[in-house]
């Protein structure tokens, strides 16, 4: 029973070891400490009052896209349509295929606007 505790005691300072290491080394300081200030920002960006319409212009595009389809479709649609654009992006040689591109990314990100701030803000917002 003693040389099992033994045992779990050391295995248990080896992971908090690599755990210590991973996180904490020198290549790795910097990311940890940026995902630390983020996280600790985290709440404080959270807005309990908003509207969609703070979006200004952008607003329109978002409802005429979630005018055409809604509801899980939609942001599924956006992210297929974002995943090619980003491949077309990067694969495209020209500068006007990659301004197309661009587009279509933009497109993928109003057709995912309304169900993620529907769904995982709680903003609602009518499109009229």
């Amino acid at each position: 029973m003693k040389q099992r505790l033994t045992t779990i005691r050391r295995r248990i300072a080896q992971r908090a070891h690599a755990a210590f290491t991973r996180f904490f080394s020198r290549h790795e300081l910097r990311t940890t400490l940026v995902a630390l200030a983020l996280s600790a920002v985290a709440p404080i960006a959270s807005a309990s009052s908003t509207d969609l319409s703070d979006l200004g212009s952008a607003t329109d595009v978002i409802c005429l896209v979630s005018n055409w389809i809604s509801g899980p479709w939609l942001f599924g649609i956006g992210l297929v349509i974002m995943i090619v654009a980003c491949i077309a992006i990067a694969t495209s040689e020209s500068t006007i295929a990659k301004v197309l591109s661009g587009a279509f990314v933009g497109i993928g990100f109003a057709a995912c606007a309304i169900p993620v701030l529907k769904d995982h803000f709680k903003i609602s917002y009518v499109c009229t």
